[in-house]
């Protein structure tokens, strides 16, 4: 059973992590274009054919860096996705269960 406690601790949860959800898929968002800016400034500094300046692009730290960056942001909205859908869950058992005791199936 879900107590209303828990229904208000989901409730407030979702109303407070609107804002910090979506300022974390931002951050998503921009380390992914980081990501790529950095890709792709090192690519046009190198020399070779295509394949190799790809390559040593790829292999730079600062590609690197980058790409850890945007795994890190990518996670901590992944956190935030995660626990929301959670507390969504929550609500609409909550809501289920009380659907049915109104209608005397509990």
């Amino acid at each position: 059973m879900i107590s209303d406690e828990r229904l208000q601790t989901a409730l407030t949860y979702l109303a407070e992590s609107d804002s910090p959800a979506a300022e974390a898929k931002v951050e998503v968002e921009r380390m992914k274009y980081k990501q790529d800016s950095v890709e792709k400034a090192i690519y046009l500094r190198e020399t070779g054919n295509i394949e190799e300046r790809k390559a040593k692009a790829r292999g730079s730290q600062a590609y690197h860096d980058a790409t850890e960056d945007y795994f890190d942001a990518l996670l901590h909205y992944e956190n935030y996705r995660n626990k929301r859908k959670t507390e969504e869950i929550v609500v609409e058992t909550w809501r289920s269960l009380n659907a049915n005791r109104r209608s005397g199936q509990i």
